[in-house]
């Protein structure tokens, strides 16, 4: 009589450096644009705000949430 004990395994993507490169790359420059952002954003003044639709209220709101 034969016992077979079965292990499983975990298939492990592998994936090539490049490819993980390109998506801290991209990461990284959408973190970038939306401080940019919210950098542009805080220094409008009220007039400008209510040009786009959004007062101070919602702004703050915003720019204090995270990304």
């Amino acid at each position: 009589m034969s016992l077979t004990l079965r292990t499983s395994r975990f298939a492990v993507p592998r994936l090539p450096v490049v490819t993980l490169w390109r998506g801290v790359v991209s990461v990284l420059r959408r973190l970038r644009r939306d401080a940019n952002l919210r950098r542009d954003l805080e220094r409008m003044d009220d007039h400008m705000l209510s040009d786009i639709g959004v007062s101070r209220a919602q702004l703050g709101f915003e720019v204090d949430r995270q990304p």
